[in-house]
Formats: C-alpha cells, structure tokens, sequence
C-alpha cells in the first residue's frame, strides 16, 4: 500500500486478524530486522528499490506466521546481480524462519541453489516428472551452492528431463 510506510505494511496483515497494535509493530520490527530493512521501516515503498520491496514483501508475509509461503517466480524480474544478492537474503531469511516454501521457477540454476528438493512438471498436462532431492551443503546460501561442483550435475539432470539438451535453436 503506497500510502502506508514500510512497517505499517508488515502489520497490515496483522490488523486484518485483529492482533493488539504493540504486539503488531514487535512482529512487524522483528521481521524487518530479519528481512534487514529496520533502518526503512518508516520509509514508503517508493523510497526502497525493488529488490527492498521484495524482501518487505517477505516481512510482511513472514509477519502473520504462515504455514507455507509460496514464491512464483519472485526473482524473474531483477537483474543478474540483484537476483543473486536477493537469493541469498531470501536463503537466509527463509533459513531462519522454518518455514516451508514452495518456489515456483523456470531458471534450472535457481532451483538448484534455493531447494531442498526440486518437482520437475512435464509440459501440458503438467504432472510431476520427477522428484530430485538437493543434497548440498551451505542451504542458507544459494551463491555457494550454485558454485558447488555438484551442482551442475543437478542442473544437468533437470535439462535431461527437460529434454532441453535435445533441443535446437531452429525448433
């Protein structure tokens, strides 16, 4: 909500389920210090960049104590190294919270990095395919696991199974 300041966002969804104002604005602080935002909490969406955005987005999601987030494509939009620096903030945060969290996503790298286990769908009609368990080390940093020496050959199997390894430019 644009006329709303970043903290008073965060509680939004809070006040829709009736939470006493203190204990509102203590979620709301908790989860911006976590997402590293305390020092915007009273700065308007428009003052943060995109990447901040989507971290306040995280905050605020995180706020009302969820039983599972679901993420659809939340880093398609940002460039390469935004992506990667709000990857690993999302890892940690993610991390930290317990929370379990779908990603949805159509770059086979970021699935590698950001998950415990990767579905892979078939194209139309979608079904799952495969299920692939992500059995690398540092969970909480995607940047390090990308750089994994096993990770390529997980992001290998999923152009498998893809079939993207047979496929042409001129199809």
């Amino acid at each position: 909500l644009p006329w709303r300041s970043i903290v008073r966002n965060v509680e939004f969804g809070l006040e829709a389920r009736k939470v006493s104002r203190r204990e509102r604005r203590e979620r709301a602080l908790a989860e911006l210090a976590r997402c590293k935002l305390s020092e915007f909490a009273n700065h308007f969406p428009y003052q943060l960049s995109g990447g901040m955005r989507q971290r306040a987005a995280l905050a605020r999601t995180l706020a009302i104590r969820p039983d599972i987030v679901l993420l659809d494509e939340p880093f398609s939009a940002l460039d390469a190294q935004t992506k990667m620096l709000l990857q690993k903030s999302f890892g940690e945060t993610i991390s930290s919270s317990g929370v379990t969290t779908l990603l949805i996503t159509h770059d086979l790298a970021e699935a590698v990095a950001m998950s415990d286990r990767i579905l892979v769908m078939s194209e139309r009609p979608g079904r799952i395919i495969e299920e692939i368990a992500v059995d690398l080390p540092d969970r909480n940093n995607p940047i390090a696991r990308r750089a994994h020496p096993r990770a390529g050959q997980f992001i290998a199997r999923l152009f498998e199974l893809l079939r993207l390894d047979q496929r042409t430019e001129l199809e």
